[in-house]
């Protein structure tokens, strides 16, 4: 049985990793290389690619599994 990905709790995670470790929006953009919009439209949405998941499991230091799943609250 597949399981689908639901986009919007993937930017959720992102956003919640981000705010517990006191990042704002500006200064995760700059440590992973995105502008800021684009960071908000995938915390807002969640619409992003596979190498986007795995920037930000490499930079939370979690795997894009546990992104995709939202197994880190």
């Amino acid at each position: 049985m597949r399981k689908l990905i639901n986009s919007r709790l993937v930017g959720q995670t992102i956003k919640h990793l981000r705010v517990s470790r006191n990042l704002t929006q500006d200064q995760l953009a700059d440590i992973v290389g995105y502008s800021v919009r684009n960071l908000r439209r995938i915390e807002n949405d969640g619409t992003m690619s596979i190498d986007v998941v795995n920037t930000f499991a490499a930079t939370f230091e979690v795997s894009a599994l546990d992104i995709l799943n939202g197994d880190v609250f």
